[in-house]
C-alpha cells in the first residue's frame, strides 16, 4: 500500500498545554492536532516533531511530519486544520515530502529565543519572564561569550535526560531594547532545559548573584546537579527548525 508523508509547520501558544508530547492525563499540542488529523484522514495518525517543547513553551516554527495511506492535497490539510484547531494553534505551511523525511532526525539545527521583560506589562504576561531586579546587560553579554566557548553543556541539562554531549553552538547573543531582553540561541541540537538554564544562569550573572568564575566552574563540572537555576517556561519560544 502506498504511503504519503506530510510535513507541517506549526505555531502555538503553549500556555494551555502540557507541552508538545502526547500524555495520558494531560492535554498537549500533539494530541490536539492528531485528533483533528484522525477526523480528516479517517485513520490514526502519529505526528513526529522536530523535538518536544515543555509545558508553557511557545513555538513560532515547530515542524512535524506524519505518514498516511490516504492522499490529501496539502492546501486541504492546512485549511481543515486551521478551521478546526483551537485559536492558540495554527498551521502556517503544509507540504508533501519524501518518505525519508523525519522531522526529528532530518533536522540540522534549531533557533530558540527567550524573552525577559524588565518593566511591568500585562500584555507580556505569559510571554516572558518579568524580572524587577537591576540587570547589568554587559555582564550578561560576558556570560554568553563565556558559554559560547564550550561544546559540553551537560551542566545545563536535565539530569539523566541528555543525548549527545557535544553541542555545535552556532549563535548565542542578546538583544535589549530598553525594556525587553531577548536571548537567541542557534545550535545543532538542544538538551532538555538547556536554553532555560543558560538564561537563568546568565541572568544571575547580570544581577550580581553569580560571578563569571563561578559560572565557569559550573559549566566545566559537566554535571546537571551543578546547574541548578532554570528560567520559567513562558519566556521560551521555538523560533525555527533548519533542514
Amino acid at each position: 500500500m502506498k504511503k504519503y508523508n506530510y510535513r507541517l509547520t506549526i505555531r502555538y501558544i503553549g500556555t494551555r498545554y502540557h507541552g508538545w508530547q502526547r500524555q495520558p492525563r494531560h492535554i498537549t499540542v500533539q494530541q490536539v492536532i492528531e485528533d483533528q488529523l484522525k477526523v480528516l484522514f479517517n485513520e490514526k495518525v502519529t505526528l513526529i516533531a522536530s523535538g518536544r517543547t515543555d509545558a508553557g513553551v511557545h513555538a513560532l516554527g515547530q515542524v512535524a511530519n506524519f505518514k498516511s495511506s490516504t492522499y490529501r492535497k496539502p492546501e486541504e490539510i492546512m485549511k481543515f486544520l486551521n478551521a478546526s484547531l483551537p485559536r492558540d494553534i495554527g498551521i502556517t505551511k503544509a507540504e508533501e515530502v519524501p518518505l525519508s523525511f523525519n522531522a526529528r532526525f532530518s533536522a540540522k539545527g534549531k533557533t530558540y529565543f527567550y524573552r525577559i521583560y524588565t518593566k511591568p506589562d500585562p500584555f507580556l504576561y505569559g510571554f516572558g519572564w518579568y524580572v524587577s531586579k537591576r540587570i547589568d546587560i554587559k555582564k550578561m553579554e560576558d556570560a554568553l561569550e563565556l558559554i559560547k566557548g564550550y561544546k559540553n553543556l551537560k551542566s545545563f541539562s536535565k539530569k539523566g535526560d541528555y543525548l549527545r554531549e557535544e553541542i555545535d553552538l552556532r549563535e548565542l547573543f542578546l538583544k535589549f531594547d530598553g525594556t525587553i531582553i531577548e536571548i537567541h540561541i542557534t545550535a545543532s541540537h538542544f538538551l532538555r532545559y538547556m536554553v532555560r538554564k543558560i538564561v537563568a544562569h546568565t541572568l544571575r550573572v547580570g544581577t550580581g548573584k553569580l560571578t563569571l568564575d563561578q559560572l565557569k566552574e559550573i559549566i566545566e563540572a559537566t554535571d546537571p546537579n551543578r546547574g541548578i537555576y532554570i528560567a520559567p517556561p513562558e519566556g521560551l519560544f521555538l523560533k525555527e527548525v533548519y533542514y
